[in-house]
């Protein structure tokens, strides 16, 4: 109680800059995680083994505390300029925080900037997924890191020749609701839809199947299909290096559809064909870690060691 009295102006002044969304936000993600979620059943319910209602909600929660704790740190960062919105952006929603960094570069002028803060993006969507797979399945690190680490080095390459990320980028992000309704039915959904498909592809076509299902649902939601991944991995339906092969195509195809998505805002051909290459280099080298690992069996072996 002398603590709380003692915090009166502060907790006061941080209590009035809340905003209705955040408040309700916070309430959310705790009935989602402390009443919903102890009161899931933690077996298949139906007859074919596919839907287990625990594991895809404890998969909401992850994804949702992942994208809360960044929206408070972008809330609190992004005044000192969009290359800290990129990245906090991009451990929330990479093809969101692009589009939306599009928009402003287009409102400052500086379009220019646009090829940077798309590759920000994706490192910080890289760490996501990498996150996400070890949490629930740290066996499938034998597949995911060297992969998306490659990327990563191959991204912050093409960053660093930029050379520009000392300069302060005017304007800051339009921050909406970090977790809505909307958003989780959304997120448990695609998990739903991305495991149940992923099951059914991977018992009748063996890897393949889930390696196309990586492919695929990284086009819709990376950090879905990541999870979903790591979940069968953690169940023993695939094996946690086809696990981290998927988490590392999902990956890839997140980082491919942001390139439509900065034309459409930019409609700059200067930058499209500078991030196109940029891009593809990037793509390339997770392709070439992939196909090695999926033929020479390293993870496999990583594994069973």
């Amino acid at each position: 109680m002398t603590m709380l009295l003692a915090w009166k102006t502060e907790l006061s002044r941080f209590a009035g800059g809340l905003q209705p969304s955040e408040i309700r936000s916070a309430v959310l993600l705790g009935l989602i995680g402390f009443v919903i979620y102890p009161a899931l059943p933690n077996r298949y319910v139906d007859p074919w083994q596919l839907f287990n209602p625990s594991d895809a909600w404890i998969s909401v929660i992850a994804i949702a505390g992942i994208g809360f704790v960044n929206y408070v740190l972008l809330r609190i960062y992004s005044t000192r300029g969009l290359y800290l919105g990129a990245l906090f952006g991009g451990l929330v929603n990479s093809s969101a925080t692009v589009a939306e960094l599009g928009t402003r570069l287009q409102e400052t002028g500086m379009i220019g900037r646009a090829t940077t803060l798309c590759l920000l993006t994706t490192i910080a969507m890289f760490a996501r997924n990498l996150i996400l797979a070890t949490i629930f399945s740290p066996r499938s690190l034998s597949a995911t890191l060297l992969p998306l680490l490659a990327m990563t080095l191959v991204a912050g390459a093409w960053v660093w020749r930029d050379r520009r990320l000392e300069e302060t980028v005017p304007g800051t992000l339009t921050l909406s609701s970090p977790i809505s309704l909307a958003k989780v039915l959304r997120f448990g959904i695609l998990f739903i839809s991305i495991d149940v498909a992923g099951t059914l592809l991977t018992r009748y076509f063996g890897s393949y199947g889930m390696l196309a299902t990586g492919v695929f649902g990284g086009l819709v939601s990376s950090a879905s299909t990541t999870a979903a991944a790591a979940t069968m991995a953690m169940h023993g339906t695939i094996s946690a290096s086809l696990a981290g092969s998927a988490t590392v195509l999902t990956s890839l195809a997140s980082a491919a559809v942001n390139l439509p998505i900065v034309w459409r805002t930019t409609r700059n051909r200067t930058v499209m064909r500078r991030l196109t290459i940029q891009m593809i280099t990037v793509i390339a080298t997770g392709v070439a870690a992939v196909t090695v690992d999926r033929v020479f069996q390293f993870s496999e072996l990583l594994v069973r060691k």
